[in-house]
């Protein structure tokens, strides 16, 4: 094969064609060589014909194996065998053009390099360090008068954004530096909390219409100035300055280059004064207060009158809205559906201006998200993370709506996300810890719920965290010391109100429950606690009276019945209440509840096969959930249900005797009618009695704090 290869490389010629190439090749950059430097021609001109002359050696090699180079053209070569000349075919020329395509990349990409270097050089920018994230500490304001904070936090979160969309680095959220910097904590320490390899910090002055803005780039592992630079410029320059900034971090940190004008600020606009109007909404949006909210829409709005161009504040505008819309927490004035018409017709507009606003499709999924339209919310937030795949709150919404159709391990990677870029955001980590809580990693949950405790002093969520997982445990009378706590931070919260009662009353303290609130919500429950049966059939037949085709009112009415009523009652009630419920409502998870009630009620009445088909649903959300590695004794006593309905004796006495050992101490577990055909089992007997020794247990526990003189007694 090889003689055959070298007899036909000498037939062909191919040699004495190639090497007066190879001469022509080395006698034409000799003369570039010379000419270059006495005409001042581009230092890359010499570089481009080389390229092109070793990009050209292929392809003569190429066409050398077919034809002859003579002063007269390209001779075919005879065919060995016939002598008579070879045809250069259709299959010849693909050959050749792929020999072209590729010799020409493979050219474009050195000189591509080659130029990068080049520029580097000039720029005096070189990779000083191989990183893969980075956290922007807030600028120091050296301002004469030193109220250009809310300037210096708008570079700040500039940056950040900037960062994420145009690096490959994990760009930590700017609420986590914000917090940090708040502790007078070192740039050094802010980089390790953060878990970053680098740090960017810097000071902005201000004056007049003049600004000085001094960046530096440190390494956070060992403290060392790894990059400097001062820009000194007029203020309607600063998104220029914000984008060098970024473009020079990119390149010192990652091994390719950007060039000017690759990076664009989404924050650029005509009108100077617009920015001002911009940046001081963000400051008070960053209050987190109504009063905030409200005058953070004024700004925009003032934004947005400067300049109705200007995208970004149209995007203020449209969260501002959404997170004043009745339904969230501490800051709702507006009604729902005008908070989402506002805040769409604002995203719309911004969007129509600027299409790569990550922020703006990820407040776009939010709204989806408060419409019930999950598939397009997540869809938007997808969008925004396409974009910048460092918005760590697009994360967090995601995990919400993946948690909320089920999908567990997509959500739970989803929060992790959100976690490492932003470790000190309230939500994320109140949400981890209660995720934690939930794959049975107990200890790491109420290590960062503690965690909250400290960060956020005034803050309930952490007592909330601590309070709901020592109740996850079966530690009641620990999880009654924290809801109170948490109750006595935020005495208006009604969440807090109703699992500080609803703890008492599992507990057994009914009178110092009632001592707390004179909200009918609970009449029904107190009379149960009190053992008014009549009384209490009485309020819930008037209350399916009042509202017929209200599922959860009949539910209530079914469920009471079925602990201390009829069971025959209980079971039309809850078939009459089934085609009331939507697919969510009727599975939720992590109890699937109230389909399980439901499909004993079919059983009941002796409609067995759908009873089959509901039970059938929550056994496959059940599996999920226990591949998904959750560790719930809600799901482990979901699994006791189940297997009783499915008339498993056995498994349905271990699932029961999982949960008790996990935590589940819920009082009503002997009177539930889905355990009624098990009782008389002797395991199943005394696992109830357990459950009720446990809470008295727990009951004396917590009689001791609710009698202890240095607790504080919440306000009513």
């Amino acid at each position: 094969m090889f003689k055959t290869f070298v007899s036909e490389v000498r037939r062909r010629n191919v040699l004495p064609t190639l090497l007066p190439y190879v001469g022509l090749v080395w006698l034409l950059l000799q003369v570039v060589s010379v000419i270059q430097p006495m005409l001042n021609m581009h230092q890359l001109v010499g570089t481009f014909v080389a390229i092109v002359l070793f990009a050209g050696f292929p392809v003569v090699a190429y066409l050398s194996w077919y034809f002859n180079f003579t002063w007269d053209g390209l001779e075919p070569i005879p065919d060995l065998e016939s002598g008579a000349p070879s045809r250069f075919g259709k299959r010849n020329w693909l050959g050749l053009t792929a020999i072209v395509l590729l010799s020409g990349w493979l050219g474009f990409v050195y000189f591509n390099e080659v130029k990068q270097d080049l520029v580097k050089q000039e720029e005096g920018i070189r990779q000083v360090k191989s990183a893969t994230s980075i956290a922007v500490l807030p600028f120091r304001d050296l301002s004469p008068d030193q109220d250009q904070a809310f300037i210096t936090e708008g570079l700040t979160e500039e940056l950040t954004s900037l960062l994420g969309k145009v690096s490959e680095l994990n760009v930590a959220a700017a609420s986590s530096t914000f917090a940090l910097a708040k502790r007078d904590l070192t740039p050094v320490d802010i980089g390790r909390r953060l878990q970053v390899d680098t740090i960017v910090t810097g000071s902005l002055r201000v004056t007049g219409n003049r600004l000085k803005i001094r960046t530096e780039l440190i390494d956070s592992g060992d403290g060392m100035t790894l990059w400097t630079e001062t820009f000194n410029r007029e203020f309607k320059d600063i998104f220029a300055v914000e984008e060098e900034i970024s473009r020079s971090i990119v390149n010192l940190l990652e091994d390719r280059y950007l060039e000017a004008g690759e990076v664009t600020s989404a924050a650029k606009t005509a009108v100077t004064d617009a920015y001002v109007m911009y940046l001081k909404g963000r400051e008070q949006y960053r209050l987190q207060t109504t009063e905030g909210m409200k005058q953070a829409r004024k700004y925009f709005e003032q934004a947005i009158a400067l300049d109705p161009e200007y995208a970004l504040a149209y995007v203020g505008n449209a969260d501002t809205l959404l997170m004043l819309e009745k339904g969230s927490e501490n800051f709702g004035i507006l009604e729902t559906d005008v908070a989402i018409a506002l805040a769409d017709n604002s995203l719309a507009k911004a969007i129509t201006r600027d299409s790569t606003i990550a922020e703006a499709y990820a407040i776009m999924g939010r709204s989806f998200q408060m419409q019930g339209n999950l598939d397009e919310a997540l869809s938007a937030y997808d969008k925004a993370i396409g974009i910048n795949q460092s918005l760590a709150k697009a994360y967090l919404w995601k995990y919400l709506i993946l948690s909320e159709l089920n999908r567990q391990s997509e959500a739970f990677e989803s929060l992790e996300y959100a976690y490492s870029l932003d470790p000190i955001s309230l939500a994320v980590l109140h949400n981890r810890a209660y995720e934690l809580s939930r794959l049975g990693r107990n200890e790491e949950s109420a290590i960062l719920y503690s965690q909250v405790i400290k960060d956020f002093p005034q803050s309930p969520l952490g007592y909330a965290g601590l309070a709901d997982l020592h109740f996850l445990q079966g530690e009641l009378a620990e999880s009654l010391s924290f809801w109170r706590k948490a109750f006595v931070l935020s005495p208006e919260n009604e969440f807090y109100q109703k699992s500080y009662i609803g703890t008492l009353i599992t507990l057994g303290f009914v009178e110092e429950a009632k001592n707390l609130t004179d909200d009918p919500f609970y009449e029904a429950t107190f009379l149960l606690a009190g053992k008014r049966y009549e009384t209490l059939f009485k309020v819930v037949d008037e209350q399916i009276a009042s509202y017929p085709d209200d599922p959860w009112v009949k539910f209530e009415a079914a469920w009471y019945q079925s602990l201390v009523g009829d069971r025959a009652l209980s079971s039309q009630i809850f078939v009459d209440a089934f085609p009331l419920f939507n697919e969510e409502e009727l599975y939720a998870m992590p109890m699937c509840s109230p389909a399980i009630e439901i499909a004993w009620a079919f059983k009941y009445s002796n409609q067995i096969d759908k009873s089959k088909e509901i039970l059938s649903k929550c056994e496959s959300l059940y599996v999920e959930a226990k591949n998904s590695g959750m560790q719930d004794n809600f799901v482990d006593h979901l699994g006791a249900r189940i297997a009783a309905l499915k008339n498993q004796p056995n498994a349905a006495a271990q699932q029961l005797k999982k949960a008790i050992k996990n935590g589940w101490r819920e009082w009503w577990t002997g009177q539930d009618p889905i355990f009624s055909e098990l009782k008389t089992i002797e395991e199943i007997e005394s696992l109830i009695n357990l459950i009720e020794q446990k809470l008295e247990e727990e009951k004396e526990k917590a009689r001791l704090i609710l009698h202890s003189s240095d607790k504080q007694q919440p306000a009513e």
